[in-house]
């Protein structure tokens, strides 16, 4: 089984049993395996740019509308507090109905309160807007669960820290291109009140346009249509099986505590790094703007390793690789933290900002690496929890930030999460699952378990012969028509698929 990165437009996809990719190709855009990966990406990425919009305009925003910085620090809290129900609740509704519809629906939805912004007026204004932002922060849940259904479990750990990995790109992409807007209107006339609310603008109709292209241009699985779905792991219950099933499982619950301190990590850092490069090193708020995007843009190679590692150490060591690769990342995530909070030397600060980012982005991706083995019938459900816990993460050290920040103590909230981190990665020491435990005097490496699952789907059996592939039509020896009519004429995702070898009449 090839787990590389191809670059091949005109070679059918290998599949396995259930129909999942066994390739990830980045240079297709063909659907609907690598189509489905590339707008759950560019979802998440145009979802972190609007989300994080405003923290690096704080200054601005706090002068214009006339908010204190405790009342600005209360909006950061609020922004990212909302993702924690809307990733609860976005789980089950991908379990439900696939994660194209969630994902578009949780950007149209978010569209508004975000072009609305630019009516704000006072803090209450402002942190209703930011409260229901923050629900677009959920399209993580749908981009992982997105990725889960169309790859296969050899590479989907690669596949999730990809597609995670460079949706966050956005988080730091933001912090550049929110004071370059600001700036841009500014230039073409407008005051400065004027320009961070027309701004806004910008982020909101992107979502708009991506949610209607992902509507009409993608499918929900390999087979299309989320009710032709090929179930794997045996027919998931009802909802309220699934949430007590998972929510009794311990371990989804070390994962939450643990993504807390990565993913959490992250969003705390977006919301509160800029601001920190200008109060302790006096800098102007675009060129903190641009300092502070270098930790987000780590995620275009960071999490993508963290998805590698898990997925390289799980080749060699099972289930056990991938619990190790998070206590790893988790534990220097912590510690790199811990020691940016003593730096007053703005290069060696850069530097360590750098460093730190690697190790919080790489323990994204290995976290979500184990995600999809821990309970298969209910991975949306797992996957929400375990996001949520990103943000109630984020939430816990942006009440931190607060307690310090007020009294211009920034780098003692950054020492104490740092501890917290460090601490928390300990608790991967805990994990059993399916037998699999990090030390051998508490389990086995997990390998029975994932040469079963994959004797049961199939894993082993590559299909070249099926082309599920739309963009690579014609050069298989099979390939996939909705009924009667062409597959690449079909105008809608929606298509029962029907097998029909080349060459014979549609």
């Amino acid at each position: 089984m090839s787990t590389g990165f191809r670059c091949r437009f005109y070679t059918p996809m290998p599949l396995d049993k259930d129909n999942k990719a066994c390739e990830i190709r980045t240079c297709s855009f063909a659907r609907p395996h690598m189509r489905g990966f590339w707008f759950a990406t560019i979802g998440f990425f145009v979802a972190f740019v609007g989300w994080f919009h405003m923290a690096p305009l704080a200054s601005t925003i706090k002068k214009e509308v006339g908010i204190s910085k405790s009342q600005w620090y209360n909006s950061n809290i609020l922004a990212v507090s909302a993702t924690i129900f809307a990733r609860i609740l976005i789980g089950p509704a991908c379990d439900r109905f696939g994660a194209r519809r969630a994902m578009a629906f949780l950007l149209l939805f978010a569209a508004a309160p975000l072009a609305c912004g630019a009516a704000v007026q006072n803090a209450t204004g402002l942190y209703i807007v930011r409260l229901l932002i923050g629900f677009v922060g959920a399209t993580f849940v749908p981009c992982q669960f997105w990725c889960t259904q169309m790859f296969t479990g050899q590479i989907v750990g690669q596949a999730n820290a990809m597609a995670g990995g460079w949706g966050n790109l956005g988080g730091g992409v933001t912090q550049a291109t929110a004071p370059g807007l600001y700036e841009m209107f500014k230039a073409m006339g407008l005051n400065d009140n004027a320009a961070w609310r027309v701004s806004l603008q910008v982020p909101a109709a992107i979502w708009v346009i991506v949610a209607v292209l992902m509507l009409l241009f993608s499918d929900d699985c390999p087979e299309g249509h989320w009710n032709n779905r090929k179930l794997v792991g045996g027919s998931a219950g009802t909802l309220g099986q699934g949430i007590k099933e998972v929510g009794s499982d311990y371990v989804v619950w070390i994962l939450v505590v643990n993504y807390a301190c990565c993913f959490g990590v992250e969003l705390y850092v977006n919301n509160s790094m800029s601001s920190y490069f200008q109060d302790m090193f006096g800098l102007e708020q675009f060129v903190a703007g641009l300092i502070a995007s270098l930790f987000g843009l780590m995620n275009l190679v960071a999490r993508a390793v963290g998805g590698w590692a898990s997925d390289k150490a799980a080749a060699r060591f099972a289930l056990r690789g991938r619990i190790w690769v998070i206590l790893i990342t988790v534990l220097g995530t912590g510690g790199m933290l811990v020691l940016f909070s003593f730096i007053r030397v703005l290069w060696l600060a850069i530097l360590q900002l750098v460093l730190f980012s690697c190790f919080v982005q790489a323990a994204e991706g290995a976290t979500f690496g184990l995600v999809p083995f821990v309970n298969k019938r209910y991975t949306g459900i797992v996957s929400g929890l375990v996001g949520a816990g990103g943000n109630l993460g984020a939430m816990s050290w942006g009440f931190i930030h607060k307690a310090f920040g007020e009294q211009d103590k920034e780098w003692m909230a950054y020492l104490i999460v740092g501890f917290i981190c460090a601490g928390s990665a300990l608790t991967c020491l805990l994990i059993r699952v399916h037998g699999a435990s990090a030390l051998p005097c508490l389990g086995n490496d997990g390998s029975e378990w994932l040469a079963a699952q994959q004797k049961n789907d199939g894993e082993e059996e590559l299909d070249y012969g099926y082309g599920y592939d739309m963009g690579m039509l014609g050069y298989g020896d099979f390939m996939p028509t909705p009924m009667s009519t062409p597959a690449a004429m079909y105008p809608s995702p929606y298509y029962p698929v029907q097998m029909v070898p080349m060459g014979m009449p549609y």
